[in-house]
This record gives structure tokens, sequence and C-alpha cells, in this order.
């Protein structure tokens, strides 16, 4: 027996899903897993209904698969809201009521101002009901009925699609049933997406699904041929029934790209067959699109229509930067063409025809002789999302790892324009996985480790594009390209900057307080070219440009490690010296459109260069904003001035966005032995290394970010005293009288060691002078002996201070790490770090006399403090987030007990030196509790290509 077609009443085969006449679908409601019939209508309301004893009906809006929708008064918060009552069929399913419920909770979360809102899931007499959002205006389906939208609209709306799926599918949400029936665009041009992951929350996913069972939340679900409406707006995966991920909406914000520019849908037939199969197997016809349609445009809308999903832009994101950036060119048009228009029609004709005029007979001589370069017309900016692999974060080895802030440049764009290499490492804090170097060509939608670059960052590129440079473990490698075995070229304590200049020669800076070197790409001996001048306030020399045809070295000065204010030099090959270009200034690149581009602060500045004078020739113009750059003495021994941005002398250029490291607001804490805390000080700071009075009733800290000062806190007043008002300090300690501070400070150079009255009585007066880095540890006391720490480079010593005398005795200056040293209430006893045994442990050492040493912690310790009455000594593993102690007693010699787990104590501060303290009577901690939450990771970068036409708009090079 055959089925006959409620629609046109053909007979069709028993086997049939559609109606071979018309194409409707001829399965059943039960067929498909819908248990609404007869017997189980949508309940029916009138005007004035109360549901829930809150919501007043007002009148029905429509009738769908998912229910009638009313307009209502919410009477408790006096807003009109739209209610969905779900068929009664939930509520006889009690796995899909479940799965409803479930899903629509989630939905709740979304806040974004292009989603409508879910406000909540209710029930009335048994009966569930959704309360959304009460979005005004039209759909989008309705707008396109009434005619074509200008390309300007039609951005405006795809762009504020666009925002909305990028905020859902962050959380994990896909919507499944994008169309121009769930885009609502309000009176006032906004955009609100409609039902978003309701055809989830109705319909489990299923990797074994007929075509024609798939589900759409439109008023066709309960007819047949419901598939229809929505197949247009299908993916092919989804069409398939297997599962899908955010790529199924990538698909369907296309085919809304396509009808709003073509007003139809790039994928239609006759029958749901035919759809079906346009979709599968079918191409659009691009021929419909307007002629004027931008090139980026068409080349987004076939990324977004690519039937395989790994061939189809990944993220939402990629498509809104597209749509803003051709937006923003369409305004600057328009201001164009409006300024110009206001010539007279006559005048207007005249200027045209002998522009035209010029510009056949005599445009190319004129070109040709202003610029002899020129060989192609210019081409407007294209900006793309390139994103580091799914987990990872832009960053390397030597990124802050907590705080997830790349401080090295990790972007290389190459020469040809055709690639970009990056670092990338996993986001997870807890992973002991290495960075990796990573390759990403541009006309590829995924980037590729490289293999041999492991724990790989700072990459750049020979001028050939064949060989990546790198720092790893220490050392500067190159590999190729495709990678390999990388080879070791020399060593480089910590990488502050390389460049492959010509005749096949690097240059880079070697450490914290370093000149520019050089070496032969192929390896042999190391060259110094520059030493740091003192005398010209200068202690390193970082981030090297080698200028072409071997012109000279860009290059950053410091002025002393933690300078925010850091100046751009050139170093001249023929005298091997350097001056000045710039202040306020660092990581300059040449352009070979004839300027500079440099970060001052975070923006991206341009200016005309000759590269003859090697001079400044023209006003700076600021060029892009908000570019990530590790200026920032928040992080101490990591602040390098670097910028995440890359050029290309084919025009291009790459950049991640993010400023300058932001100030951290820390808080000041009393920690219990058993994790209990409370607040010591009533407000937030960038606290570092808090230090008690002798009393207990003072905290001296110092605040590192872009202000590097000392304070006192008075904790019986909770009144705050400045007591450095220049220079920076990174840490003060206090004296047995508890009426001087004694800091480490300084104003350019290296920090040396201070000290100063309380009270102001007396000036600041300096007790050290040397060109290593030197901090404040402990004091004896009789206040006779000050410890301080000696460090350069990557070695600390431990040196004591007679502050009468001002003599200084070495006490530990070995080839190991020593520091962290702390006197016991008594001044018998010392305990301090050092790694002499591989680790870092903690150890104590009789005093004056060192007659004998003991270690104290063991798999490693850090930061040692003394309870007041000497018999304990609490350490901190040395990642700071666990606290022991052991017992001490020195009545009878030496002795100490094990060391016992006391607490946790993860993500307070620590680190070198003093940097928590303990309160007198012994039974709580003073700590910094770091509020990383203003540092976000770094997981997207931006291509610009053809900028060097808006950089030449910006800086006109003197001709």
């Amino acid at each position: 027996m055959g089925v006959k077609c409620p629609k046109c009443g053909a007979e069709n085969p028993e086997t049939s899903t559609f109606c071979a006449d018309c194409g409707t679908n001829l399965l059943t409601q039960k067929d498909i897993g819908v248990t609404k019939t007869a017997e189980t209508p949508f309940p029916q309301f009138t005007p004035k209904t109360l549901l829930a004893d809150r919501y007043e009906i007002i009148k029905e809006l429509g009738k769908g698969g998912m229910g009638e929708v009313y307009l209502a008064d919410d009477t408790n918060l006096k807003r009109q809201v739209a209610i969905k009552v779900l068929p009664q069929a939930f509520a006889m399913d009690k796995e899909r009521l479940a799965r409803f419920e479930r899903e629509a909770r989630v939905l709740a979360s979304l806040n974004h101002p292009n989603i409508a809102t879910i406000h909540g899931l209710e029930e009335h007499d048994g009966q569930k009901f959704l309360v959304l959002e009460m979005v005004p205006g039209l759909t989008l389906e309705e707008q396109l009925r009434k005619g074509p939208l200008s390309l300007k609209e039609i951005l405006q709306i795809c762009t504020q699609i666009a925002e909305g799926l990028e905020a859902a599918h962050a959380k994990g949400i896909i919507h499944r049933d994008l169309k121009p029936a769930n885009i609502k665009i309000t009176p006032q041009g906004n955009v609100k997406i409609l039902d978003f992951g309701l055809a989830k929350a109705c319909y489990s996913e299923s990797t074994d699904v007929d075509l024609s069972h798939s589900p759409t939340i439109t008023d066709e679900m309960t007819a047949p041929g419901v598939i229809l409406g929505t197949a247009s707006y299908m993916s092919p995966e989804q069409a398939k029934g297997k599962a899908v991920d955010k790529r199924t909406d990538i698909w369907a914000l296309g085919c809304i790209l396509f009808e709003c520019l073509t007003g139809k849908s790039p994928f239609s037939g006759e029958t749901v067959t035919e759809t079906v199969a346009a979709i599968l197997k079918g191409e659009p016809d691009w021929s419909l699109l307007p002629d004027d349609t931008p090139f980026l445009i068409r080349t987004l809308l076939k990324r977004c229509l690519q039937k395989d999903p790994d061939q189809r832009l990944h993220d939402s994101a990629d498509a809104r930067i597209v749509f803003q950036e051709r937006d923003a060119d369409l305004r600057l048009e328009t201001k164009s063409i409006t300024k110009q228009s206001r010539l007279r029609p006559a005048l207007l004709a005249l200027a045209c025809g002998l522009a035209l005029i010029i510009g056949v007979l005599i445009g190319p001589m004129l070109m040709k002789f202003f610029n002899p370069d020129a060989s192609s017309p210019s081409f407007p900016l294209v900006f793309s999302s390139i994103r580091t692999e799914l987990g990872y974060r832009l960053g390397g080895n030597t990124t802050v790892s907590h705080e997830s802030i790349p401080t090295r440049t990790e972007i290389a764009l190459s020469n040809s324009g055709h690639f970009l290499i990056f670092s990338a490492i996993k986001q997870d804090p807890e992973s002991e996985a290495k960075s990796s170097l990573y390759l990403r060509r541009l006309y590829q939608l995924e980037a590729v480790p490289i293999t041999g670059t492991e724990g790989g960052s700072s990459p750049f590129l020979s001028p050939d594009d064949k060989w990546i440079g790198f720092w790893a473990d220490g050392k500067l490698m190159k590999v190729p390209i495709e990678g390999g075995i990388p080879k070791p070229l020399c060593d480089v304590q910590s990488p502050f900057g390389f460049s492959w200049g010509t005749e096949n020669q690097i240059v880079f800076s070697y450490a914290k307080h370093s000149g520019l070197f050089r070496i032969s790409a192929d390896g042999g001996e190391v060259e110094t070219l520059t030493v740091p001048d003192r005398s010209r306030e200068e202690i390193a020399h970082y981030l090297p440009h080698c200028l072409p045809d071997g012109k000279g070295i860009l290059f950053t000065i410091k002025r002393h490690f933690w300078d925010l204010h850091p100046r751009i030099a050139v170093w001249e090959p023929g005298t091997r010296k350097w001056r000045i270009l710039l202040e306020d200034a660092a990581d300059a690149r040449y352009v070979p459109t004839g300027h500079l581009a440099f970060l001052r602060q975070g923006t991206l500045i341009a200016a005309p260069f000759s590269l003859d004078k090697l001079e400044i020739t023209g006003p700076q113009a600021p060029a892009i904003a908000n570019i990530a750059q590790a200026l920032n003495s928040t992080f101490s021994a990591h602040e390098t001035t670097a910028g995440q941005f890359s050029l290309s002398p084919s025009g291009s250029l790459v950049y991640a966005s993010g400023g300058i490291i932001p100030d951290l607001e820390n808080s000041l804490v009393w920690v219990d032995f058993k994790g209990q805390v409370e607040p010591a000080v009533p407000f937030k700071a960038g606290f570092w290394a808090p230090c008690l009075s002798p009393d207990g009733q003072k905290i001296a800290y110092t605040t590192l970010g872009t202000e590097n000062y000392l304070w006192i806190h008075d904790l019986t007043r909770d009144t705050n005293t400045k007591m450095t008002v220049e220079g920076m300090s990174e840490w003060g300690i206090w004296p047995p009288d508890g009426k001087r501070l004694i800091f480490d400070w300084l104003r350019e150079g290296t920090p040396n060691i201070y000290w100063k009255t309380i009270d102001g009585s007396s000036p600041m007066k300096r007790l050290t002078k040397s060109d290593h880095d030197q901090f404040p540890s402990s004091m004896t006391p009789d206040g006779e002996t000050l410890a301080f720490v000696d460090r350069y480079e990557n070695n600390c010593d431990i040196y004591f201070l007679n502050v009468r005398d001002g003599q200084v005795t070495p006490f530990l200056n070995s080839q190991f790490y020593e520091g962290e040293l702390v006197f016991s209430p008594d001044g018998k006893w010392i305990a301090y770090v050092t790694d002499e045994s591989g680790r870092y442990e903690v150890y104590v050492q009789s005093f004056p006399e060192s007659v004998s040493r003991y270690q104290i912690s063991h798999e490693g310790g850090n930061v040692p403090i003394w309870a007041q009455d000497g018999r304990r000594l609490y350490y901190r593993s040395r990642d700071g987030n666990d606290v022991w102690v052991v017992d001490i007693q020195t009545d009878s010699g030496f002795s100490a007990s094990k060391p016992r787990f006391l607490m946790e104590m993860q993500g307070y501060n620590f680190g070198l030196v003093r940097t928590w303290d303990i309160s007198p009577d012994g039974r709580r901690f003073l700590a910094v509790k770091r509020d990383t939450s203003k540092l976000q990771p770094i997981t997207e970068m931006i291509l610009v290509q053809n900028w060097f036409e808006e950089l030449k708009r910006l800086a006109p090079a003197k001709k």
C-alpha cells in the first residue's frame, strides 16, 4: 500500500520520505519523535490570564512547533516579556522535559546585548513556559521581504550577529537554528538573536539521524514539509545528522550574509530533497552577488560556506573583525564622498575630466618619476584574526607563567608575508608542558608545531625566510622552517632581543645588564658591539633591529631595569658609536616605506625616517593603540619593554592587543595557621614585600607597577605615609629600634641600599655604592650589622655591612645562589637559602663565627622567617604554595626537628629576600594575596595586510 500525500493527494511508495510531486514530508509526527496529537493540544490563554500569579497575558504573538508565544506583563518587575508556553508533549516526556530544563538553565546564563535573554523557566497548573526578553521590531526575515539592504546595513547587522555568536560560543553554547527568522532588529537598529540554543534543549543530539527528522523551532514544525524552512540554513554536517560544533553557526552566518547581499538563499530547491542536495553537493550561485561586493566580504563568505568544517572559518570573532573593518572603511569612504560633493557640479565635472586626461596620458610617467619603486596600485586594508591552538596562549618559557603574560616578542611575520611563526604554551598553570614554536601559513586555517623547538621562545627569521632563530634552555638556536634538529649557536642567559641582519649575522642582547653582541648565523666567535655607558645613564641595551644593507642597528636603551620610559638609539657601523633617536620609546623596527615603527606606552607610533642620514625626518603619528607591551615593573626581572608585533617588507603587520601590563590590585592580609584570611589594610594596591615593625604596629611595604614607592601603614591610626617620592624601591626592612627604614632605591642605574628616618627628621642616606643590584635582607638585634643581597645577572651573594663604619665584607659569594638571609631574634644564628645542592634549600648557620651549619628544609625551601621567640623557623616551598615549620632548640647546642607541613598558601606573594612576615604573637602571617584577574592570556593575533598604505597616509614621508 502506498502513502497518500496530505497536501496534494498524490500517491507515493510506502518507503517514501517525501512526496515526489510537491516535496511534502510524508513522515507523521510520531515518526519524527513529536508526541503532539489531538489529545495534547497547545494550551489556550486569553488576555488577562494570569500565569504563576505574576505574568498577565496581553495578546497572542504567534504559534510554532515549540508552543504558543504571548505578550505579557511581568507584574513584579513592571516590564513586558514574551511567554513561550511549551506543548503538553513536554510534560508527558520526562526525559525531554529534564533535558529542556537543564539546557534552559545554561541558556539563561547568556548575557549579551545581541542575544535575547531567557529570564527563566516557570510552571503554571502543570504547564511549563519560558519567560523571554520581549524584543520589539522586525525579524531579519521580515526586513528582507521589504527590500534589499545597503552594504552598510548588512555590515552593521552581521557585526552584531557575529558578536552575539562570539559571546555564546565562548561559553560553549551553539545556536543550531540560526536563520533570519530568529534574528530581531529593533527600531534603534540593534540586533537580538532569538531562541539561542533551544534546538538542543528540545531535541537530543544523535549521530544517526535521518535528515528528514531534523528539528526547527518554527511554526512549520508540526506540518508536513517541516524541514524546508530550516534546511536552507543547515550545515552539511547537520544535514547528515552528525554531531555539530560552533562551525555550524558559522555556516548559518554565511547563509544569512549571502541572503542579505542577494535577497536569495544560497541553497534552495523546489523540494526538500533538492535543497538538501544543494547543501551537500552544490555551490551557491556566486554570480548573484552584487558587483560592488567588497573582495574581503566575498572571501569571508566563501570561507563561511566551506562544506568541510575543518576548512571553514573557525571562529565568529574572525568574521566580526572583517565586518567591523569593512564598515570602518565605508565610513571613511562616505566621509570623503560627502566632502567632495560640496564642490559645485560643474567644477566637479571639470576636475574629473582633467583627472581622467592626466591619469590616462601622463599618470604613469608622473608615478614613475615621483615613486620609481611603485609597481602596483594601492589595496584596501585587510584584517583577519589568527588564533593560537585551543587551550594554548601566546608566550614561551620566559613568560611569567602564573600570570600568562608574554614578556618577549613571540611573533615573527615572514619577510614574504606568506607565513607567521609564534611561540605558544598551554594555558593550564599546572601543566609541565614546555612552549613550542608554531608555523601558520596564511593560506591554511591551522598552525602546526615545528619539530625541534620544544621550550623555544622569541622567534625571529632569516632574511630569506629559510631559518628560524629562537631561544631555548639558555642558548641561541636556529632550525629550518620545516623543523628538524636545532643547532645551538651560543649561550644567552635570557632573551632580550634578536635580529638576523645582512651578511648572515645575528645581533642580540645577552642578559639583564647587557649591551649588544653579534655572531655569525653559522656559529663562531661572539663579537661585542656595545657596552652600556653609565655616564649616559645607560644600564642595558635591548631589542636590536638590523637596518637594511648593514647601515646600522636600532635598539632600546634603559636607564635602569625597571625603566618605564626607555629610549631608542641607532648604532652606526662606521664609528661603532650610537646616538639617541627617540625619548619614551621602545622596540623600533624599520619599515621599507621610509618610516620607523615603535612603541610608546602600548601604542604603535610611526615616524618618517631617513635611512641615509639615520634621522627622524617628520612628525610622529599614532598608528595602532593597545598593543601588548611588557612595560611594567610588577614582574621585576621579566620587564623588557618588548612589544607583540611584527612587520613584513611585503606590507603586512601582525600584532596582539593588550596594552602595557596592568597594575595588580593585590590585598595585604593576615593568614592564620588554619588558612583563615582577614584584611590587614582596607585597600588594594600593587603590594610587595610587607614587613612588620618590631612592635608590630606598622607595616612597611612597597608597591610595584607603574609606580614603585616605599610606604608605611600605621595599623593603629590606619594612615599611610609615603617614604619615597621618586625613583623606585622594591624591598624595605626595619632596624631593631623601629626609627628608620632600610631599603633599596634607584633613580637610574642599579638599586643600592639607603636608610631614612620614619619621622622625616633627616634626609635619605646612602649606605652602599655598587654597579650591582643590592637589597637589604636582615639586621642584627644590636643594629650593628646589616645583611644584604648582592645580585648581578643571575647570581646572588650575601654580604655584611657594618653600619657604623660602612665596611662591607662578603659572607657567601660562591658560584651558587645565596640569599634570603634572616637573623635569629637573639642574633646568634642566621637562616638563609642556597642552591649548592642542586635545588634551593634553607640552612641555619652560627653567627658571628661560622662554626656549624645545618640543613633545615628537605625537598626544597625558600624565604625563611623566625618566630619572635626563636623556637620555630618557618619557610615556604620553592613554588611558594606550601608553608613548612621546624622546631628549633638552642639551649644546649643547636637541634632542629623534622620539617612538618603547616598549611597551604597558594596565590600569596613570595620571592627573593623577605616577602612575608609573622605577627609578634606568632599566630598568623602577613602576606600579599595576589589578584591577577586583570591579566588575560593572549590567544589571538590580528593580521593587517596592505598596512603600508595606511602607514604612508598617517605619517607622510618627506619628499
